[in-house]
């Protein structure tokens, strides 16, 4: 069921098998696993159905490092999380980003590809995308296959428009009794017993200031990258550092996916690049949208990340941002919103492209292509994991009295000298097939560190920015001094306490976390249901 904090009274306390603390991809994953195996559940979410400002303004902090999306932004406290707003992509992680790389700072997990491999089907599934397939789909997509040399260069495809999690569960986590979603109740503090080894309980607080507590056998932290870690931070009843801080470990090692426009492409025929390398729309199948990444073993040779290449293109002054904002009202079921007159006119240059385009996506099942005037290769970059780079609590409080959280964004050397490796070998590639030649971009020939910042020059890829995909601040680890959950997910030194989601990500690879944050939670669920029967023995 749902129940909304504000319309009770206060001082309720609510109890279950496993708390859950946030209802984005991650809780409600792991609250429908273990619901539909009879386990009882208490999902706690800080929004609403909707987005309200207020709750969002919850998420509000400083960026002290690199310039990055406002943190209020880029996050959502609402039922679904950061489904309720995401582009859907999903693909999982590769086998080389579970491995420990010499040269990578930090790098390995105490789980392989191999075990999770089940998991992703799951995963897949649950997300709406079908199988969990993404290698060389290039008949899949109804496309040939280039002929990239899979020793120097590979295709990986996301599978896209996965399911919004909110809208989709909304109504079996009403209908299911074992499931009670508490809407609008912000955790203000994580309560453990005197020795630190136990959570005794959660405190939380409606917009309006009333407290209420919940108990569980069970604790599951679920509230994204930067959430987990401020939570774990802010509570400092007993352990003065914070929960599990005893390393100085939580809110470490933040991580995204780094993305910036890195090459021109020329090429003889555009179109046919595009067609290529865009999104494809198979019938009897989720769309597709291929992405280039270095081989395994070619990583290894030259010593760099995980990091991808996509293309994109740039239209006629004003078409794009025309068909951009256009396209994003009317996926709110906006037919006619404010400017769409003017926006219309913007894309009166490409009307004699109309009859082709709508042949091309509704016939030929391929992206719409409006008069390309440029074609740029873009990273998703593999971030490094660096301890320099975190959340950290600031002076600053909230309206319930909590600190907030800055984020303190930092790259290294490997992560550009990295991006500039794929691009060139791509690059290379795409000359090898004849598909274009490529310009590498200014900044990444200067001989610095640095990632280009600052204003854009109307193409918004132009300067640095990242996925909104925050990872890493409470890594998984095989030994207590380097990480702050084991490979089951439970906080060192802690007998009831968990973390899901992408900050337990000890490397973040390039693909987009959501699946993999999935998977990590169904598998997380079937290693609390194995412990929930032991605990009942003990409490009878």
């Amino acid at each position: 069921m749902l129940i909304d904090l504000l319309s009770l009274p206060p001082d309720q306390e609510f109890a279950a098998d496993v708390a859950i603390v946030g209802a984005g991809a991650a809780g409600i994953a792991l609250a429908l696993q273990l619901s539909r195996a009879g386990t009882d559940v208490c999902l706690i979410e800080s929004g609403g159905p909707t987005l309200e400002a207020e709750l969002q303004s919850l998420n509000s902090g400083e960026n002290v490092g690199l310039p990055y999306y406002p943190l209020d932004v880029t996050r959502n406290r609402v039922l679904g999380g950061t489904t309720a707003t995401w582009s859907g992509r999903c693909v999982p992680l590769d086998p080389i980003d579970f491995e420990r790389r010499a040269w990578v700072p930090h790098s390995g997990w105490p789980v392989t590809e191999a075990d999770l491999a089940g998991d992703y089907q799951l995963a897949a599934e649950l997300c709406g995308v079908g199988e969990a397939k993404f290698n060389d789909l290039w008949l899949e997509a109804g496309l040939d296959d280039p002929g990239f040399d899979p020793a120097l260069v590979q295709t990986r495809f996301w599978r896209m428009k996965a399911q919004r999690f909110g809208e989709a569960f909304r109504a079996e986590l009403e209908a299911s009794p074992r499931v009670r979603t508490l809407l609008r109740g912000t955790v203000v503090n994580i309560d453990v017993a005197g020795d630190a080894r136990r959570v005794t309980g959660l405190r939380l607080a409606t917009p309006s200031g009333v407290r209420h507590r919940v108990r569980a056998r069970h604790y599951v932290l679920a509230a994204g990258g930067i959430e987990n870690a401020r939570l774990l931070l802010a509570s400092t009843d007993v352990e003065k550092a914070g929960i599990g801080n005893g390393r100085d470990l939580v809110g470490r090692f933040f991580m995204e996916h780094p993305k910036c426009r890195t090459a021109r492409v020329q090429t003889d025929n555009p179109v046919r690049l595009l067609e290529q390398l865009r999104t494809t729309y198979p019938r009897h199948m989720p769309p597709l949208c291929p992405s280039l990444v270095l081989s395994a073993e070619k990583q290894a040779e030259l010593g760099v990340l995980n990091s991808s290449i996509a293309l994109y293109y740039r239209s006629l002054a004003g078409v794009t941002d025309a068909a951009t904002e256009l396209n994003a009202a009317w996926k709110k079921g906006q037919w006619w919103p404010e400017g769409a007159g003017r926006n219309l006119m913007r894309l009166l240059p490409v009307l004699p492209t109309v009859p082709g385009n709508l042949f091309r996506r509704y016939v030929r099942r391929r992206a719409l292509i409006a008069q390309p005037k440029a074609l740029y290769l873009l990273v998703r970059g593999e971030q490094a994991p660096n301890p320099d780079s975190r959340v950290r609590l600031s002076q600053a409080r909230d309206m319930l009295g909590q600190r907030r959280a800055d984020l303190d964004w930092q790259l290294s050397p490997l992560d550009k000298r990295s991006a500039h490796a794929v691009t060139e070998l791509v690059g290379a590639e795409l000359a090898r097939t004849g598909l274009g030649r490529i310009t590498l971009d200014n900044w990444l020939l200067d001989g610095t560190d640095a990632w280009p910042t600052g204003a854009d020059d109307g193409d918004h890829h132009d300067v640095l920015q990242g996925g909104h995909h925050h990872i890493g601040t409470t890594r998984m680890s095989a030994d207590p001094s380097t990480g702050v959950v084991d490979a089951n997910a439970k906080v060192w030194g802690k007998e009831n306490l968990f973390v899901a989601g992408s900050s337990i990500f000890p490397t973040s690879g390039w693909a987009n976390p959501t699946l993999t944050i999935v998977a990590l939670s169904l598998r997380l669920g079937a290693h609390l249901a194995r412990q929930l029967p032991v605990a009942e023995a003990a409490a009878a």
